[in-house]
């Protein structure tokens, strides 16, 4: 998996992650915050690694698919652009409101 794949499964992870199993969340977290190898995150668990690789390929396209019907990603981030532009205008009182927005996505 690339980099930039590596990215997009943890901000799917930070939208969607409550879709996902207990179990599944744990897995996600090991292998993209913590960065533990599918060997590492085998032996906490006590299954075999290809038993972690299919658990992070169905939890992965759960969040994939819920992104891909929802685009809940892809939209905060369309309005975070538009929302750079509209701060960058000029007008105090519009940037302010604009980077109130950002932070709200942002949180």
């Amino acid at each position: 998996m690339e980099k930039r794949d590596k990215l997009y499964i943890g901000l799917f992870n930070d939208y969607y992650g409550a879709l996902l199993t207990e179990y599944q969340r744990g897995l996600i977290d090991m292998y993209y915050n913590k960065d533990m190898s599918l060997g590492e995150i085998a032996q906490v668990h006590d299954i075999s690694p290809q038993g972690v690789s299919d658990a992070l390929k169905r939890a992965e396209r759960t969040l994939t698919e819920a992104e891909g019907k929802l685009k809940l990603v892809e939209k905060s981030d369309k309005l975070r652009k538009i929302l750079r532009q509209i701060s960058a205008c000029g007008d105090e009182e519009i940037e302010r409101l604009a980077q109130k927005a950002i932070d709200v996505l942002d949180s």
